[in-house]
């Protein structure tokens, strides 16, 4: 009958799926185009963060090869989600799999013979991401359709890289991806499609938030860190980004130069041989546009790659082309730089792109072939990866057992202990072990008491201390034609200084002005390893009843003095140097009268902030400044503006209020009605006068303060304000109000000067509050900032007060710069009376990316 041939033909099908399990969670999962209603890089679309998870979480309930993990909150607060895809068995063990990994990069207490089982018994995690800079979309985009693909392609070589690889799927930037997802949508079909986003895509950070992977001063950094670094630790690590160099499709290493000299010779090795795995894969699929060894180098440590590579994991990256997020646009060969349009190959661009339509799903598919490339080799690799992070860690520690250096010293005694616990704390966070000595010990002839902490760089990741902690030494690489050009015979060219893609020097004691003593030789001392360094305890001393004085050193001081007066407290800064019950305190030192001021509050904020407090029993004989918590504004301009991001993060930090003024309030004008002092972050002349053009952005976000503006800041400052400048901002101010400076440095061309990013000495008059607390000499961050000569004056209560200046000769501490004579006695930080208030014009970048702790 009908119902038993329809019974029966039911069961076979039902056969016939139970022995397809492929078939069946092929018709189970649903295809993302089916889900959100369009494909993954479809023209016009961008998924945003929420829509992402949520078909994730779909897939998650529908196949048990794909589980989700969360990794800590956003800076807005958004939960931070990542997938984990492989075979059922794998995902069935992934705790064992992860602690086989841990015991392979950290090393110790394994043999040859163990960590070669353990290399054969694991699975290689690789991790994969996209969206890290949210306004680069294909591969966050592309992060969802290969979650699909994984789970639903039955071939061979899915097949191999799910039984081998444990891929770790990551969306590192959720507040970003939904905010230009948002912005791109809100715009769509006007004529401005295409303009930038006019804020930065991450809270504080924006686009350095790749710079951001060692200092981890923002939530989103730190979860990465927590997972790569403490819990899953992978053997490779994928870092999408876009633009490729147009008319490219897609960068791929090899890399080109500077070479960081600390990174392992195998992990170079393993990067270009992954480079060329991804390469051969698209040569393979017939996609044109490869290039590789242009633009992008390895010398800056502070790429989330980078990081990686010191902990011996093996990163790569691409840079894949973009137009502008989701729209299309079609390429002919006459928007082609000259020089490719008769379309010569070359070694490392062996199939030039001819142009056509670019739409984002071509991106999209750029970005899949190199992930599944990436996979794919993984799967064939596994064992040889595992055991090679294993192979450089003990390298890494064989080699500085017997040579030079042998570690770092950090003395308690510091200008700035918690700065220098911060450090301390910093490289534990970065999974570098630290250790204290268990009593006093000579290095290298100094003395060192017990509790003095010591970092060797015999360690599996002893690499990372020491690019972080040595003096940098950049090799001019016109010095070196063979290293780059790649031709038959190398030619010494007389051209400008070569430059980095980022900046020359950092090392990271000087920066955050934490002493240090080099192990030059080796050190046999019983020492024990530490979790967390905390400064000297908290100390009020003295039994006096008139006030309170605290040491102005340290960056605590300056929350403590934030917190006394939004407590109420009076609050003194002594103007001069003095002594009171037998100690001396330097300009600076905070005086707080007990009448306003309780010890238990003091005890309480001593505590927190590690203070040293004495009390003395009468006023001191010094004339001070009676302080008050002045009203900050910090000028936000409508574009991604980095140096306002951390600026605004640093006064977060310090506890100082602030508001955030745009354009229109500065053209408003009388700001002094509103606020004490005005910060300009780092930005150009024009741009903040002039701001984007108009056609450019939505009529909102279009001009900059315009004239009116500086003729309102004009006002302010002679109305008794103070407006500080911070690098090239001070430009504005030098030219538009006169001011008797000369910024030396304007007229200068590449080849006589060139400074892209370095430490150099500044010395400071540290009898003026600006430098109050400052050591004599300390390191200052520079990167072409504004240099300042002093003019005459007719009257001499407008003369400009130096309070910082690079010295005569010594100048540079890390890194390179062309050009140092023209830095020799000029000033660095310069007071300028106006009217009745003042400009503070701040050359160097003192809160550089939020290292510069020191300045």
């Amino acid at each position: 009958t009908y119902l038993k041939k329809y019974l029966f033909i039911s069961a076979i099908f039902s056969f016939v799926l139970l022995l397809s399990p492929s078939i069946g969670i092929a018709q189970k999962i649903p295809p993302p185009e089916e889900f959100f209603g369009f494909k993954a890089g479809a023209d016009f679309h961008l998924l945003n963060y929420e829509q992402a998870v949520d078909y994730w979480k779909k897939l998650e309930k529908l196949s048990g090869k794909i589980k989700l993990f969360e990794y800590g909150k956003s800076s807005e607060g958004k939960t931070m989600i990542f997938a984990v895809i492989s075979s059922e068995e794998n995902m069935a063990k992934l705790d064992h799999y992860k602690e086989l990994s841990k015991r392979l990069s950290l090393v110790r207490g394994l043999a040859d013979e163990e960590a070669g089982s353990l290399a054969s018994e694991g699975k290689a995690i690789v991790w994969i991401d996209g969206g890290l800079h949210a306004t680069e979309v294909a591969p966050a985009q592309h992060i969802i359709q290969l979650t699909y693909d994984l789970l639903t392609d039955s071939s061979q070589k899915i097949k191999k890289i799910l039984d081998e690889v444990i891929a770790m799927l990551v969306l590192p930037n959720p507040d970003g991806m939904d905010m230009v997802a948002e912005w791109y949508k809100s715009n769509l079909g006007t004529p401005y499609e295409a303009s930038r986003l006019p804020w930065l895509y991450q809270k504080y950070i924006g686009h350095d938030n790749n710079r951001d992977s060692f200092m981890l001063s923002v939530p989103e950094m730190q979860n990465i860190n927590q997972v790569v670094n403490h819990e899953w630790y992978p053997h490779i690590f994928y870092n999408h980004h876009q633009t490729s160099p147009f008319p490219s499709l897609i960068f791929v290493p090899p890399d080109c130069e500077p070479t960081n000299p600390n990174l392992h010779p195998l992990l170079l090795r393993w990067q270009n041989f992954i480079g060329t795995a991804i390469a051969m894969a698209f040569e393979s699929e017939g996609k044109q546009g490869v290039i590789s060894r242009f633009l992008f180098d390895t010398w800056y440590p502070g790429y989330v790659t980078q990081v990686c590579d010191f902990h011996n994991i093996i990163s790569t990256f691409s840079e894949t082309f973009l137009y502008s997020y989701a729209t299309p646009y079609f390429y002919t060969v006459e928007d082609f730089p000259e020089e490719y349009k008769d379309f010569t190959i070359s070694l490392f661009f062996t199939n030039p792109w001819e142009g056509g339509w670019w739409h984002l799903r071509d991106a999209v598919e750029y970005c899949l072939t190199a992930s599944k490339a990436v996979l794919d080799l993984a799967a064939k690799h596994r064992e040889e990866l595992l055991y090679a992070k294993y192979a450089m860690g003990k390298e890494t520690m064989e080699r500085y057992q017997k040579e030079p250096p042998y570690g770092w010293i950090i003395p308690l005694e510091q200008r700035d202990s918690p700065a220098a616990a911060q450090l301390i704390n910093k490289l534990i966070t970065l999974d570098l072990e630290v250790y204290q000595a268990e009593s006093s010990f000579q290095a290298d002839g100094v003395s060192h008491p017990k509790g003095t902490y010591i970092l060797p760089t015999s360690q599996p990741f002893g690499r990372f201390l020491k690019t972080l902690f040595e003096i940098q030494t950049y090799p001019d690489l016109r010095r070196y034609p063979s290293l780059w050009q790649s031709i038959v015979e190398p030619i010494k060219l007389k051209v400008p200084p070569l430059r980095t893609y980022d900046v020359l020097g950092w090392t990271l004691p000087l920066q955050m002005g934490v002493k240090t003593f080099t192990m030059n030789t080796p050190l046999d001392i019983k020492v024990k390893r530490i979790k967390m360094a905390s400064p000297p305890k908290a100390k009020i001393s003295g039994s006096a009843h008139y006030a309170y004085v605290i040491p102005y050193k340290t960056n605590n001081s300056v929350i403590a003095i934030n917190r006394l007066l939004k407590e109420g407290a009076d609050v003194m800064w002594a103007r001069e140097s003095f002594r009171a019950e037998g100690k001396t305190f330097s300009p600076g030192a905070v005086i707080v009268p007990l009448s306003k001021f309780s010890l238990t509050k003091m005890k309480k904020l001593a505590g927190e902030l590690f203070l040293q407090v004495l009390r003395i029993k009468r006023p001191p004989s010094v004339k001070t400044y009676k302080l008050k918590l002045p009203r900050v504004a910090l000028y936000k301009p409508w574009r991604s503006n980095m140096d306002e991001g951390w600026t605004r993060l640093i006064l977060e930090n310090h506890e100082f209020p602030y508001t955030s003024v745009h354009n229109a309030e500065i053209k408003a004008g009388r700001l002094e009605n509103r606020f004490d002092v005005i910060i300009l972050p780092n930005q150009g002349m024009n741009s903040i006068i002039n701001g984007h053009p108009k056609g450019t952005m939505p009529p909102k976000f279009v001009g900059g303060i315009s004239r009116s503006g500086v003729r309102n800041l004009r006002q302010f400052v002679e109305n008794g304000g103070t407006l500080v400048a911070l690098g090239s901002s001070s430009n504005l101010l030098v030219k538009e109000f006169n001011l008797p400076l000369k910024n030396v440095l304007t007229s200068l061309k590449s080849e006589d000067f060139f400074a892209s990013g370095l430490l150099i000495k500044v010395a400071f008059d540290q009898n003026h509050p600006i430098a109050y607390g400052m050591p004599e000499e300390a390191a200052g961050f520079f990167a072409h900032s504004p240099t300042f000569q002093t003019l005459p004056v007719l009257k001499e209560q407008e003369q400009p007060l130096v309070v910082g200046k690079y010295p005569e000769e010594n100048i540079i501490l890390s890194g390179w710069m062309l050009g140092e004579k023209y830095l020799q006695n000029r000033a660095a930080v310069v007071e300028v009376p106006f009217g009745k208030g003042k400009i503070i014009l701040l050359g160097f970048r003192v809160q550089h990316r939020g290292q510069t702790v020191g300045t």
